[in-house]
């Protein structure tokens, strides 16, 4: 496993852990940064983070389900 899975594994049961359903993720727009989170199963944010939006405008807004 490459280290950008690794890290986004471990990250994931850190995560489950302490009780969460799933990770909110503020990603950069680039293709290549849209294709890895796509690739691991993450799919676009029912909800956005409107403050996360504010400050990032051209961030992508992506969750991952943890059940």
């Amino acid at each position: 496993m490459r280290i950008g899975k690794k890290l986004f594994s471990i990250m994931c049961e850190e995560a489950k852990e302490k009780g969460a359903k799933k990770l909110y993720i503020s990603a950069h727009s680039s293709e290549e940064t849209q294709g890895f989170y796509k690739t691991l199963g993450c799919v676009e944010a029912k909800e956005y983070n409107s403050k996360l939006v504010a400050e990032e405008p051209c961030d992508c807004q992506l969750e991952y389900s943890l059940i």
